[in-house]
C-alpha cells in the first residue's frame, strides 16, 4: 500500500512538472513572435533620444524623457522574460530556435536593474552552453557584464568605455591581456582590436560635435 501511495506521488510530482515545463507549438510560435517583439522596442532604445524629442525639449530634457521611458519597456520586458523562465526553463535554441533565443538573451544583458538576475541566468547559461544550446559570445558578453557591475576585471573585453581620444577601453581591465585573443576566438567574438575599432567608430559618429570641440575630427583607431 505505501509503495502504491508512494508510486502515486511520484507519478502526480512528474506529471506536474512536465507541465509547467510544456512548451506546445503554438506557445513557441508566440513566445518567438513577442520576443521579436521585445527586440524591436529594444533596439529603439539602445541608442540615442531621436532628433524630433530632442528638437522638441533640447538636450538635456530629451535624454531624461527617453532614459524614463527605455527604464519603464525594459522593467516590462524583465517582467516577461522572468515569467517565461519560471515557466519554460531557459529558452535556448531547442527550445524556441537560436534568433528567438537569442531575443530572449539581451533582455538578460540589459538587466542591469537587477544584478541579482543577472548572475542567477549566468549560470544557466553556462550549464546551456556546456549543451550547446546558448551562443558562447553571448555568455561572454553577459558574464563581462556581470563582472563589471562587481567592479571585476573582464575575461572578453566587451564591456567598453572610452579614453580622451575617444578610443573604445575595456572598464576595469582585463583578466589576462595577453591571450585575450584567444580566449574571444574560443567564444566566437571577433578580435578585440576589431571590436575596440568598431566600437570608436561608433562612438565617434554618436559624439562627432563634442569630440570636434577636443579637436579630434576622426576616429582615433587602433593599428
Amino acid at each position: 500500500m505505501k509503495r502504491i501511495l508512494l508510486l502515486g506521488l511520484l507519478f502526480g510530482l512528474c506529471f506536474s512538472c512536465q507541465n509547467q515545463n510544456e512548451l506546445t507549438p503554438e506557445n513557441v510560435s508566440q513566445i518567438q513572435a513577442e520576443l521579436q517583439t521585445i527586440l524591436e522596442v529594444d533596439q529603439a532604445y539602445a541608442g540615442i533620444p531621436p532628433k524630433e524629442l530632442r528638437d522638441q525639449w533640447g538636450h538635456k530634457k530629451a535624454w531624461d524623457i527617453f532614459m524614463e521611458k527605455r527604464d519603464s519597456v525594459s522593467l516590462q520586458h524583465q517582467a516577461q522574460v522572468k515569467e517565461w523562465y519560471d515557466t519554460y526553463g531557459y529558452l535556448g535554441f531547442d527550445q524556441v530556435g537560436e534568433e528567438a533565443s537569442s531575443n530572449f538573451w539581451i533582455v538578460i544583458q540589459h538587466a542591469d536593474n537587477d544584478l541579482p538576475f543577472q548572475q542567477k541566468m549566468l549560470e544557466v547559461m553556462q550549464e546551456e552552453l556546456k549543451k550547446n544550446n546558448v551562443r558562447p559570445s553571448e555568455y561572454a558578453l553577459l558574464e563581462d557584464r556581470v563582472n563589471v557591475a562587481l567592479k571585476k576585471k573582464q575575461r572578453f573585453g566587451t564591456q567598453v568605455t572610452y579614453n580622451d581620444k575617444g578610443q573604445a577601453i575595456p572598464i576595469n581591465g582585463l583578466v589576462d591581456s595577453l591571450n585575450i585573443e584567444t580566449l574571444r576566438a574560443e567564444y566566437k567574438l571577433q578580435s578585440f582590436k576589431e571590436y575596440c575599432n568598431q566600437m570608436t567608430e561608433a562612438h565617434f559618429f554618436m559624439n562627432k560635435d563634442y569630440l570636434a570641440e577636443k579637436g579630434i575630427t576622426e576616429p582615433q583607431l587602433y593599428e
